[in-house]
């Protein structure tokens, strides 16, 4: 399994993602908390006042439609 961190960039207007399977050994990313995730986007230069991320474990990235997302009142 692989670990991911997708950033949303409100700066640059990007959204970026790394594989943390590159960083780090696999038994160390299953441990990490949110602090230790959060250093290692620092560590590449982000601010976290200026970002939304999210960790996963799937690549890519889903693109939806929203006038297909169907919502629930």
């Amino acid at each position: 399994m692989e670990y991911y961190i997708t950033i949303l960039d409100f700066v640059n207007g990007s959204v970026d993602q790394f594989n943390l399977t590159d960083y780090y050994e696999k038994k160390t990313i299953e441990n990490f908390l949110t602090e230790e995730l959060e250093e290692f986007i620092e560590s590449k230069g982000y601010n976290l006042n200026s970002i939304e991320w999210m960790a996963h474990n799937n690549r890519g990235m889903n693109y939806r439609n929203p006038k297909n997302i169907n919502k629930t009142k």
